[in-house]
């Protein structure tokens, strides 16, 4: 699935407006909402279609015309002055006057009569917060807790960003067309959109061909055919010998849980650079793991000797003992994943390389380029491109609509749940892109495939049981069942 920002959607738009005349379109995109409407709500009566000035509620005029026809008792409410509806929207608005529809004032009796309403106020243009009465009308919208189908996108958010502008209209469906939207995968757009529902509206391919878009987002199945397939003379070594760092006093968990998560995900030798005192608990609790002491002399470059791939951070803290693993290990050739206090010490001491991969959640990024979680939040395509502006290699940048960058492509995963907001799961991710550097993909591959891998698994979980109650090590137990999927 390729995703295109509003300017590239548009383009697309204007590129299928050069071979059909844009009315056909609306009609299109009026009749499949219409037919989603009917598969979503097939015992509703009454509908209350909002709709906008502009093309946007043009679809939903044309929307309430089908339904009127079919027997629906429809209600419209134009949110802005009904005299500035031009062009093809125009020609619908009256086609539903000559039908009988009026323009009726938004009300709480309207709202609350409705069975379902339709959202057809704004469409993918907006780029300015929502204020004044139309956001006092979007809370009201939002207060009857009706059941919502936008059309392309949900009044008030981003289609680039998935922010939300000021105040937008919460949908329980949206009916997106021509292009998928990255607004309505990443950020607050998953909260927003609800359940997507996508037609081409049948326009010519050659408009796709001709036309670059801001990223993709593939399946697990793409991901998992990345993995070189074992061979029978396969050994441990051959399957990839990593070394994991980090394990400060009182967090010991954290680089058991990558460890365990690098195992369970195909590497052959799993080795962990941590505090004396942990060596003991954890090769007790996981005996594939091979522990060592990190204030033991010269334990270090020993280790490095064979070593495919190297993770750093979890648990590794921010004191004496953290800040001398980090600077040996920082001059090292040798692929790494770089997380947690890893990246809050980076981001004190700012370096640019090309052999990592950062792993970000919205917090950390903020740290790496002096900002703020809300900055970051509010446009977190711009904020990967900067973070790796600024520190090189591949970028995962962490949250709902995960994002991996490598200067040149976007990939957008859109699977893994709330579930997963859990102290530990980062700590999973981090074991499990190492082991797939490790194993020989490249750097942007073992981040997209370890990232979908981490996400499924979490999807997996929450549909055996619930979303409520997933634990890291649910998933790593998962990630094995996963893999199986590739071979």
């Amino acid at each position: 699935m390729k995703l295109y920002n509003a300017r590239q959607s548009k383009q697309l738009d204007q590129c299928a407006q050069r071979q059909l005349p844009g009315l056909l379109l609306m009609k299109r995109a009026a009749l499949f909402a219409y037919k989603t409407l009917n598969h979503i709500a097939p015992k509703a009566k009454k509908l209350l279609v909002l709709a906008g000035t502009g093309n946007n509620g043009g679809d939903g005029l044309m929307l309430a015309q089908y339904a009127l026809i079919e027997g629906y008792e429809v209600d419209v409410t134009i949110l802005g002055n009904p005299d500035q509806i031009q062009g093809d929207a125009q020609t619908v608005w009256q086609e539903c006057q000559a039908l009988g529809l009026t323009a009726n004032p938004l009300t709480i009796n309207t709202l609350t009569q409705a069975d379902i309403l339709v959202d057809a106020v704004l469409g993918i243009g907006l780029n300015k917060p929502v204020t004044g009465e139309l956001a006092q009308q979007f809370q009201l919208i939002n207060s009857v807790q009706k059941p919502v189908l936008a059309l392309d996108i949900p009044s008030g958010l981003s289609a680039d960003t998935g922010a939300v502008l000021g105040s937008a209209i919460q949908a329980s469906h949206t009916c997106t067309f021509i292009t998928h939207k990255p607004g309505l995968y990443t950020a607050q757009g998953t909260d927003t959109v609800g359940k997507i529902h996508f037609s081409n509206l049948f326009i010519d391919s050659s408009c796709y061909e001709k036309q670059a878009y801001i990223a993709q987002n593939h399946s697990l199945k793409y991901w998992l055919k990345k993995r070189h397939p074992l061979k029978a003379a396969a050994h441990k070594g051959s399957q990839g010998t990593l070394l994991l760092i980090g394990g400060n006093r009182n967090m010991m968990g954290a680089i058991q849980l990558a460890g365990m998560a690098a195992l369970n995900s195909g590497a052959g030798l799993v080795k962990i650079l941590t505090k004396l005192e942990h060596c003991l608990a954890i090769t007790q609790a996981q005996p594939e793991l091979m522990v060592y002491d990190a204030d033991a002399p010269h334990q270090l470059a020993s280790l490095l000797e064979s070593i495919k791939a190297i993770a750093i951070g979890p648990g590794l803290g921010q004191d004496d003992w953290a800040q001398y693993l980090w600077q040996q290990i920082m001059p090292v050739n040798i692929a790494k994943v770089v997380d947690a206090d890893a990246l809050n010490l980076l981001a004190k001491s700012p370096q640019k390389r090309n052999d990592w991969v950062l792993t970000p959640h919205p917090g950390e990024a903020a740290r790496l380029l002096n900002t703020t979680i809300q900055t970051i939040q509010r446009d977190r395509f711009e904020a990967i491109r900067q973070l790796q502006q600024k520190y090189g290699g591949v970028i995962v940048l962490k949250g709902n609509g995960t994002l991996i960058y490598d200067g040149q492509q976007i990939e957008l995963c859109t699977a893994g749940n709330a579930g997963m907001a859990v102290g530990g799961m980062g700590d999973v991710l981090t074991g499990t892109l190492a082991s797939f550097i490790g194993q020989g993909l490249s750097l942007f591959d073992a981040a997209c495939l370890g990232v979908y891998c981490h996400a499924h698994s979490g999807d997996l979980l929450a549909n055996q049981k619930s979303q409520a109650g997933i634990l890291p090590t649910d998933v790593i137990e998962t990630l094995s069942q996963l893999l199986k999927y590739g071979d």
